[in-house]
């Protein structure tokens, strides 16, 4: 309806008669017109209408979506407290029981404070027990001696502690990469 409102200010005359064209010019790919072929009134009509007309802007597609918290966030109760039972096969339960007693290696580092013969690898690992009882102690046999190794460090970092805080009772310690068993 406004289009056709636009069309009858340009058009003055009769229905019959032709809009005069000589009055227009092109300027920005907008054709415009002259004064005399405008109604003020019409013109600020159509200023007014003419945002309504335009197509409406989309909103950009967004490619991140913020973390939403859950709304339905269950709440503690304060009530009495709740029983678990858990009902496991018989099978199951000894393969964790016998999982559980065997060893199991992963690669880590120990430090070997003594190698040498056996009665003074013992001697050692006697008097390193004592002055250390919550570090694990192992003797091995590497022929043709007998060698001490402490410690389960998981990375070599572990191992460079261990070193600095035995290096002044057993200087002559060093870092080892070995296979370590599991803490428990």
């Amino acid at each position: 309806m406004p289009a056709s409102l636009f069309r009858e200010s340009l058009n003055k005359s009769d229905v019959g008669e032709a809009a005069p064209v000589a009055d227009h010019r092109r300027s920005g790919g907008i054709l415009l017109a002259t004064e005399e072929s405008v109604n003020p009134i019409h013109f600020i009509l159509l200023a007014l209408l003419a945002p309504s007309l335009a197509p409406a802007q989309e909103t950009p597609t967004r490619y991140f979506e913020p973390h939403r918290a859950a709304a339905d966030t269950p709440v503690a109760s304060t009530g009495s407290p709740g029983r678990l039972s858990v009902q496991a096969d018989p099978k199951v339960e000894r393969l964790m029981e016998r999982f559980t007693s065997m060893k199991h290696a992963q690669p880590g580092f120990r430090v070997q404070v003594f190698l040498g013969e056996r009665k003074l690898a013992e001697d050692a690992k006697r008097a390193f027990l004592l002055k250390n009882p919550e570090s694990p102690a192992y003797l091995s046999w590497f022929a043709p001696n007998w060698r001490l190794r402490v410690g389960d460090c998981r990375t070599r970092l572990e191992a460079e502690r261990l070193l600095r805080d035995l290096k002044p009772l057993y200087p002559g310690s060093y870092i080892v990469p070995d296979e370590i068993e599991m803490p428990r």
